[in-house]
């Protein structure tokens, strides 16, 4: 397979016979891991040809070429494709850092459907596939990046994120009852539609921690006895909230032992074919998960069937070994993607430019910073915004409060030239995704959000980004400035700075490799002129909050007043229990 060739850069920087190089440089203070040590890296920007990657199956070429529109891998994608064999090896697990919007769905589910489009006698409807996610926004998301690749080769796919009920979704993983041709409540294939016409579960089931432990628990029928693939994506929040112990469940059930799985012998001595010539232990060609038993003094090696292989991934790949170590993972490779040398400053001082893998910006973002006092920031807003005037723009802040009243203010700006919707967790599910859908639609083109947005939420042609309240974290910043420039596409991010906040902004961006951010130039009598419609607007602003605080104290009086009701019910109907058998009695 053709992959971009690349420089040697730095010393003891070897490029293999792919184009794709391993460094000893990496960023960041504190033990890291020997193998994150030396990343596989791949410049943003070069691409493979779809008629070039080797190995893919045809019907996902076709699909991706003439129903998706894409022409080439991403070079994330081509990385993965090569190190896991268009998934066909599990001689490696894969952590994956690149930065956000630069393809890694794609780069892990196009290998994973590929390798199970070779159907296994007796394999078909069994699950083979687990991707987890943090949340049901991101699960649904990756789940229709799955869908027109599971499709194109007849696997069934599930989503498992309580957007239906458990019952529901207990259909869609087991096949159970059988379904009559249409798509069920998860969205995927049917047993039917799949050309069987017999009940048929899941064969890649995308999921949040909470649902998929219930179906474990719960569902019979549903196991990861058959699992050849498990994808851990956002894996830094995954491993940060516990989310009912999900990791070591299942890890447990995916542990290979010779009880469980399918198994033959071989004597030790006996001559097996490895790929390539290679001989047994060589961890290049460890196909097969080899297990020497306690006590065996016989020699006999235990073959069981391959291996689950693991993908974890995320644009800030935590390098705490504690937490890397909890995914016991098998001779672990290490991808990442990074800005070619030069190009950050192109872009405008961002990009990513270190090879450290952790933290990476696409090289077509630019990044600004303006200097503003508190005071004045709802001014510089409405000035960017007005500049901008029919780009869409995406609004942070740092608390759900803030948000709120920043939407209601902008909203209550009478000559605002673009609608503006509010996303954060505050906001009820239903409204959140009408807004949402508002917002990709171009309805509405300034979206306010709290950091409930950045992670992995996918917004086609995201133009900017205004970090109204500046970040703390460079994690943050990262994620924040990846809802633009995505898919190669140009964006720019905009920092709104106090004095105050400049020095842990320096020092917040170093970490993330990036040492330039250039000054926004916003002519200041713009900036002025948005006064007489700020003043009108905090007005308004001030009488909305009124009239919610007295709304939401009408609202608390009457949940009381139920709960009230509904303790004197409750005490009637004990008393009445009681007095029950003591009148019956009487009348006995």
């Amino acid at each position: 397979m053709a992959l971009p060739q690349l420089e040697v850069k730095g010393n003891g920087a070897v490029k293999d016979l792919h184009g794709l190089r391993t460094s000893e440089a990496h960023g960041g203070a504190g033990p890291v891991l020997p193998w994150m040590r030396i990343p596989l890296t791949t410049e943003s920007g070069k691409g493979v040809p779809i008629q070039k990657v080797l190995g893919l199956d045809v019907r996902l070429a076709s699909e991706l070429q003439n129903a998706l529109g894409f022409q080439e891998l991403f070079p994330v994608q081509a990385a993965v494709w090569q190190h896991s064999a268009g998934g066909l090896s599990s001689a490696h697990d894969l952590c994956v850092a690149a930065p956000t919007g630069s393809g890694k769905t794609l780069a892990y589910a196009l290998p994973l459907v590929n390798a199970l489009t070779e159907q296994l006698p007796g394999r078909a409807g069994l699950l083979r596939a687990l991707v987890v996610l943090p949340t049901r926004d991101l699960a649904a998301q990756v789940y229709d990046v799955f869908r027109p690749l599971c499709d194109a080769v007849e696997l069934r796919l599930a989503l498992v994120a309580a957007r239906t009920s458990e019952a529901a979704e207990a259909a869609e993983l087991t096949g159970k009852p059988a379904a009559t041709g249409a798509r069920g409540a998860g969205g995927g294939l049917t047993s039917t539609a799949a050309g069987t016409g017999a009940c048929r579960g899941a064969d890649v089931v995308v999921a949040t921690p909470g649902r998929l432990m219930a179906h474990l628990s719960g569902t019979p029928g549903f196991s990861l006895e058959h699992l050849r693939f498990l994808v851990v994506d956002e894996i830094d929040r995954l491993l940060r909230q516990r989310y009912q112990d999900w990791l070591p469940r299942v890890l447990a059930q995916i542990e290979p032992t010779a009880d469980r799985h399918h198994h033959y012998f071989l004597q030790q001595q006996q001559r097996r074919v490895w790929p390539s010539g290679s001989a047994p232990g060589d961890p290049a060609c460890d196909h097969f998960a080899v297990r020497w038993p306690a006590g065996n003094p016989s020699g006999v090696l235990f073959f069981a069937q391959p291996r689950v292989v693991k993908v974890v991934v995320s644009a800030t790949l935590t390098r705490d070994p504690a937490k890397l170590q909890r995914l016991a993972l098998h001779n672990p490779r290490f991808v990442a993607t990074t800005a070619a040398s030069g190009d950050a400053a192109a872009a405008g001082g961002g990009g990513g430019g270190g090879i450290s893998g952790r933290y990476s910006l696409p090289r077509s973002l630019s990044e600004y910073r303006l200097l503003c006092s508190a005071a004045r920031k709802p001014l510089v807003l409405m000035a960017l915004l007005r500049e901008w005037a029919g780009q869409s723009t995406i609004v942070f802040t740092s608390s759900l409060d803030m948000t709120h009243k920043l939407f209601l203010m902008l909203r209550a700006v009478p000559d605002m030239p673009d609608a503006v919707v509010e996303y954060s967790s505050v906001v009820p599910v239903r409204e959140r995704t009408a807004g949402l859908a508002r917002f990709r639609s171009g309805a509405a083109k300034v979206l306010v959000a709290s950091d409930a947005m950045t992670r992995g939420m996918d917004v086609d042609c995201v133009q900017n980004v205004i970090n109204y309240d500046a970040p703390i974290y460079a994690k943050t910043y990262v994620h924040r400035a990846g809802r633009t420039a995505r898919a190669g596409k140009s964006g720019r991010v905009i920092t709104l700075l106090r004095d105050e906040d400049m020095r842990h902004f320096k020092s917040m961006l170093r970490k993330a490799d990036n040492n330039y951010l250039r000054e926004y130039k916003l002519q200041p009598e713009r900036v002025e002129a948005q006064r007489p419609a700020l003043a009108g607007a905090l007005q308004q602003l001030e009488e909305l909050l009124v009239a919610e605080r007295a709304l939401d104290t009408q609202q608390q009086q009457q949940q009381q007043q139920q709960q009230q009701q509904q303790q004197q019910r409750e005490k009637r109907q004990k008393t009445a229990d009681k007095e029950q058998p003591t009148n019956a009695a009487n009348k006995a």
